[in-house]
């Protein structure tokens, strides 16, 4: 029997099997299965005839034979599953297409609706931030540029105009403002430094100020602010941040400070403020430095944290109700006039860490049992007149802690930074001396009795010191000129009176003595002084062949030669003026055979050909000249081999040596010898590292016979511009004055490694440094020379930074002196060291 190849049952054979997909055929297949199942056996012979339209997918479907025994619905349940089987496939047919048609529709609408939430996000933050950019009330920013105004116009706030919103410009170093409720509560504003004009009114500025009460935060800095500070600035009620640092304030600060309540940090360091401090009692951050302040202390309340009173006037000693200060981290009361001993609860405060008393006049010894706080981190006492050892827990530098104590009377640490016990004795005593008692008209007689004896005392004790003084000048005169015979032996035999002569001004005994030892220690370990023949010249320069010929002048030529001993000199013929004569300037020679020390490229001796026979020799006088022949310090801060070579510790140690210089040349003669032309290329280096000054200035004589009156070189000077300039200092005594600020120049190129050939390119690095002082640590390292990142303690650098600073200030007052500027750099050393051996400081990265 004929099967149905799409049910399986029998069929007929005129039949007709319908066509179907291989797809629907299969689908066919397994809803008849199905059936078949359902059915349970009971459809025996069957014939389907199903019709699908190619188009209308139109079926029928129904059984043809069955069962005499199967019910009627078993026909509509075939009809029903062949219909709903091919139905169902027009149906899934139907949904692929709408599938297909759906997926590209919500792709589209999915690339729309993203552009839509991204319209709407950047509606929504545009829109927010309009909501947050506050807009100042009109009042306030009338305010605003009517200060401008009155600061006249500084950079960082000439760009204002009607259009700009102070509320929204972004915070920066030189400007910041913050809002809330449309007010002013903090304006920052930080200048170049320059002096504001004689129109500037500080009262007008504090008057204006007040406009902004709910201003918290109030920072000036550097904006040529002058005048004394008025009393209206207790108007700011709410202020609680007060910086006027780096300006040009005078006067004395107003009471009215101590009433502000809201007020707890107050920064007015760098300004010309003096007299007596008033009470700081609310305040937790006092900064005063670099005033006039003084003589007593103020008095500082319990909650202060951090007090900076440095390089004022202070005189006092330290009170005792510092001890209350339980919160306090931060004590610096350096380079002031603080005297008595130094109290040993500061070492022992609960919070200190950071504790400077350095370049005071405290004296005495420190308790051997005195202890320190853990938190304790540096201690400077340096600079003071102490005496004895210091105690155990500050004795030595460790991981934890840095002590700095040079420039005492110290049995302790190392001698080479200690005084001898003597000074500090002398100097304390004179700083105990009590000033002479006052008696008023309703003191008794016997007070006026005692004061008259003691003023007895006094004078007879004056005369008597006056004739012990004047029996010890006697005595230390003879030794004076014992030394200088010892030291000129061997040298030429002074001329006759009729000679003109070095001039030669009186000089206290102390100083004489300070000229002879600063002689002989610049002669320690140098070879003597000779005078050459000028047959030694001639073959030691070959006849002064222009091949040697190295450097040529108006006024000079300089030779390079060899010495018999094989060794190398510099040779230089310095033309003498029309009315000096060889013969004349023998004195003159004498001063310039004492110019010998190891930081000065050293003159090893002269020649003067008396028979003058030579061309070369005619009018002239031939010094000999050391040879240096590593380089200047200029290829050592710009040649990549070389600055390898010479790191932090090495250009301090330079920068010292030419110091050392300037002090001996400042010393060696009277007057000294000073107005010299002090740069990176006159300093040279010899292979130990050595700084040597060359092309210094020689000793002046005197016009007039009786060594009066104006001085002169009796040299040609090379330029009409440096003869011009010498006089120019000499006839103002700024010479000492003049180099300083020409070692500040060296300093700063050594920090920087930026040249500094003019006065124009010192005053715009000095500008970055001060305010790189002012800022964080990183801004000072950012300026620091690449080449020595790394190798330098912060402090350390500081310390060289501020000095230097000091020399290149325009005002010569200011200016310090070359003493002062060696301590400072030994200050400098001594705290690389410490870094260097404890590692206590961070490093530059």
């Amino acid at each position: 029997m004929q099967r149905s190849p799409l049910t399986g049952l029998p069929v007929r054979s005129d039949s007709v099997t319908p066509k179907f997909s291989k797809k629907e055929r299969e689908r066919l297949k397994g809803s008849i299965r199905k059936f078949r199942t359902a059915a349970a056996g009971k459809v025996t012979t069957a014939q389907v005839t199903c019709t699908c339209a190619p188009r209308q997918k139109v079926v029928s479907a129904h059984p043809d034979t069955f069962a005499s025994s199967s019910p009627p619905r078993l026909s509509q349940i075939v009809v029903f599953s062949a219909t709903a089987l091919c139905e169902g496939s027009r149906r899934r047919s139907r949904r692929r297409r709408r599938r297909r048609r759906g997926r590209g529709t919500r792709k589209i609408l999915m690339a729309r609706w993203r552009w839509v939430v991204c319209f709407l996000v950047v509606v929504w933050v545009v829109s927010s931030s309009a909501a947050s950019a506050q807009y100042l009330s009109p009042s306030q920013t009338k305010t605003l540029f009517r200060l401008q105004r009155i600061l006249e116009r500084p950079a960082p706030l000439d760009g204002w105009n009607n259009r700009t919103n102070p509320c929204a410009l972004p915070p920066s170093p030189s400007i910041a403002v913050a809002c809330s409720g449309n007010r002013v509560t903090k304006l920052s504003v930080s200048g170049a430094g320059g002096r504001l004009s004689p129109d500037f009114s500080i009262d007008a500025l504090f008057t204006t100020l007040a406009r902004l009460p709910n201003l918290t935060e109030l920072s000036l800095v550097s904006l040529g602010l002058w005048g004394p500070l008025p009393a209206k600035v207790d108007r700011l009620h709410n202020l609680c941040v007060l910086n006027l640092s780096s300006n040009y304030i005078s006067g004395a600060i107003p009471q009215e400070i101590s009433t502000m309540g809201s007020l707890w940090s107050l920064v007015l360091d760098g300004n010309e403020l003096n007299g007596t401090v008033p009470d700081l009692g609310s305040l937790q951050e006092v900064n005063l430095a670099g005033n006039r302040l003084g003589p007593a202390l103020p008095a500082l309340g319990d909650g202060a944290v951090s007090v900076v009173l440095r390089n004022n006037s202070f005189r006092s000693g330290i009170p005792p109700a510092i001890q209350r200060l339980v919160e306090l981290q931060r004590l610096d009361l350096s380079a002031n006039q603080l005297q008595g001993p130094v109290p040993a609860f500061l070492f022992s405060l609960p919070a200190i860490r950071h504790l400077d008393l350095s370049q005071n006049h405290f004296s005495g010894s420190l308790p051997a049992g005195l202890s320190c706080a853990t938190s304790l981190g540096f201690v400077d006492v340096s600079r003071n007149l102490l005496l004895g050892s210091l105690p155990e827990c500050i004795a030595f530098n460790t991981s934890g802690r840095v002590v700095l104590d040079s420039g005492n009377c110290l049995s302790s640490g190392d001698p080479t930074y200690q005084r001898p016990t003597s000074y500090c004795n002398e100097a304390a005593f004179a700083a105990v001396i009590p000033s002479k008692p006052v008696v008023k008209n309703g003191g008794t007689p016997g007070k006026k009795k005692n004061t008259l004896g003691l003023v007895l005392g006094v004078v007879g004790g004056v005369v008597g010191g006056a004739a012990l003084l004047g029996l010890v000048l006697v005595v230390v005169m003879k030794r004076a000129r014992m030394v200088e015979a010892e030291v000129g032996g061997g040298l030429l035999k002074p001329a006759p009176a009729k000679v003109m002569s070095v001039q030669a001004s009186p000089r206290l005994p102390a100083d004489t003595r300070h000229m002879a030892q600063a002689v002989r220690m610049g002669t320690l370990g140098l070879l003597p002084y000779r005078v050459f023949s000028m047959e030694e010249l001639e073959e030691a320069t070959d006849s002064f062949d222009s091949e040697n010929l190295i450097g040529k002048d108006p006024g000079s030529q300089t030779y390079k030669g060899w010495l018999r001993d094989g060794s190398t000199v510099m040779v230089r013929c310095l033309r003498l003026k029309q009315r000096y004569s060889p013969q004349s300037v023998a004195q003159f020679i004498d001063a310039i055979s004492k110019l010998r020390h190891h930081h000065l490229v050293c003159i090893l001796g002269h020649c003067i050909d008396a028979g003058q026979e030579n061309t070369h020799s005619s009018n002239c006088v031939y010094l000999v000249f050391e040879h240096v022949s590593s380089g200047t310090l200029r290829s050592y801060l710009t040649e990549w081999s070389k600055s390898e070579m010479l790191k932090w510790p090495q250009r301090v140690s330079a920068v010292i040596g030419v110091a050392r210089g300037i002090q001996f040349l400042h010393s060696v003669t009277v007057p000294g010898i000073s107005g010299n032309v002090l740069n990176v290329e006159n300093i040279l280096l010899d292979e130990a590292l050595t700084a040597k000054i060359s092309n210094y200035n020689l000793p002046m004589v005197s016009v007039n016979k009786n060594n009066k009156g104006a001085s002169e070189s009796p040299f040609v000077a090379a330029t009409v511009e440096t003869d011009r300039v010498r006089n120019r200092i000499h006839s103002e005594e700024h010479g000492e004055k003049e180099d300083v600020y020409q070692l500040g120049g060296v300093l700063l190129e050594i920090i920087t490694g930026k040249p500094v050939a003019t006065r124009h390119e010192v005053e715009a690095l000095r500008i970055q440094l001060e305010e790189s002082l002012r800022e964080e640590d990183g801004k000072l390292r950012d300026l620091a020379d690449p080449n020595i990142r790394g190798t330098f303690a912060y402090d350390s650098l500081r310390t060289a930074v501020e000095i230097a600073l000091n020399c290149v200030s325009n005002d010569l007052g200011l200016r310090p002196s070359i003493d002062d500027i060696l301590w400072n750099l030994q200050y400098s050393v001594q705290v690389q060291n410490g870094w260097a051996s404890h590692d206590s400081f961070h490093v530059v990265p």
